[in-house]
């Protein structure tokens, strides 16, 4: 591609962290598989807001003036790409025959659900990974006042379906902390119990999961042979997020790199494959305030450069100046005739207050005048 052409596709997705490309596993697989499929045909802006999504989650792809949105659909629009021989693209299942790609779709549904389950757990269930980091990173690269509510919003968001997949304590047996003083002995005692048993039972859950793609890979290099497919990348991209992350508790990674060190070289290996190829452009997270609230013309100088706007973006652009300018306009109108309005009947009633003023004092004068001459008669009659 040349250099004076723009990069026609724009991933957006969550900031990227701890040497991995993002915070969040989808984000990571997309990447991995636009990476893989069309290098150096994409470019990648890191976004905190998943409402600009038209799914609202990250995350999400334009290409020209489409969005394509979810990971499955962003797979299956670059896959398309490799139909066409001028596009450049590579379909990283060619060599998979008919069972191998119902075995792939099986598969990448049960990482999503059984995998994702495990890592979700990890960012948003534990206390001490979600307190000590998980909230910290959030609010980290969260605006004002997106910081003080999100973090806490998306883990209630993960939370129904961890209860259903019993990674997730329920409310009526979740062990709650004193609120004033200290416990007593016995149930301090109990809380250890509780949360040994729990964590036994959590890393059952985690070694039956594991176990199932350990037997798959089978000490092959990928799963599906000595090439990356799209069921490596699925996988690759939920274990990266349980073993790099400085998680407090570190449960998910002590159960991998003790039990199942073939899972960590694998996600490694993909790692690997996606490291040979050069780096693609980034774009970071757009920081906000309060006075991003207002717009302003020559606030992104870059943007006022490009010369490759087609008439629809350019009218796009006039119409949205031009109702800026009618709701101002409007507002100032209204303004200077509330003021009009105001001066004319504070003018109205002022003279009125003065008649009234100069009636009083006639009738105070008449009063005085028939005072004086009562007062006159009664000199008169005295004097007679």
């Amino acid at each position: 591609m040349s250099a004076t052409h723009p990069v026609p596709c724009t991933l957006h997705i969550w900031p990227s962290r701890w040497n991995l490309p993002s915070i969040d596993p989808a984000c990571i697989a997309a990447v991995f598989y636009l990476q893989l499929t069309i290098p150096g045909k994409f470019k990648v802006v890191e976004c905190t807001d998943p409402d600009v999504s038209p799914n609202g989650k990250l995350p999400f792809l334009i290409y020209g003036h489409a969005a394509v949105s979810s990971l499955s659909t962003i797979i299956s629009f670059a896959s398309s790409l490799a139909k066409s021989t001028t596009s450049g693209a590579r379909d990283l299942d060619a060599s998979l025959n008919a069972e191998q790609r119902a075995k792939r779709t099986a598969w990448c549904s049960h990482v999503e659900t059984n995998i994702g389950d495990l890592t979700a757990h990890s960012f948003y269930y534990l206390d001490d990974n979600f307190s000590k980091f998980t909230s910290r990173t959030l609010t980290s690269m969260l605006p004002i006042p997106q910081r003080y509510y999100v973090p806490e919003r998306i883990r209630e968001m993960h939370r129904p379906r961890l209860e259903a997949a019993g990674l997730w304590t329920k409310p009526g047996s979740e062990p709650e902390k004193a609120l004033f003083g200290k416990r007593p002995s016995k149930e301090d005692h109990k809380d250890e119990y509780a949360r040994a048993f729990e964590r036994d039972r959590i890393s059952a859950l985690a070694k039956a999961s594991f176990a199932l793609y350990a037997n798959l890979l089978d000490e092959q290099k990928f799963f599906f042979g000595e090439q990356p497919t799209t069921l490596d990348i699925y996988f690759a991209s939920h274990i990266l997020l349980l073993l790099d992350p400085p998680f407090p508790d570190q449960l998910m990674r002590s159960i991998l790199e003790e039990s199942y060190p073939t899972l960590v070289e694998h996600a490694r290996n993909v790692q690997a494959e996606v490291s040979q190829i050069p780096q693609y452009p980034i774009a970071p997270a757009q920081k906000y305030s309060l006075l991003s609230l207002i717009p302003r013309p020559f606030s992104n100088p870059v943007e006022k450069k490009e010369s490759q706007l087609d008439e629809t973006d350019l009218r796009f652009r006039r119409m949205r100046w031009a109702w800026f300018a009618l709701a101002f306009g409007g507002v100032a109108c209204y303004v200077v005739q509330l003021c009009m309005h105001t001066v004319i009947i504070g003018a109205d009633r002022r003279p009125r207050r003065v008649q009234t003023h100069e009636v009083d004092q006639e009738d105070q004068t008449v009063v005085s005048d028939e005072e004086g001459g009562g007062e006159n008669e009664g000199v008169q009659d005295g004097n007679e």
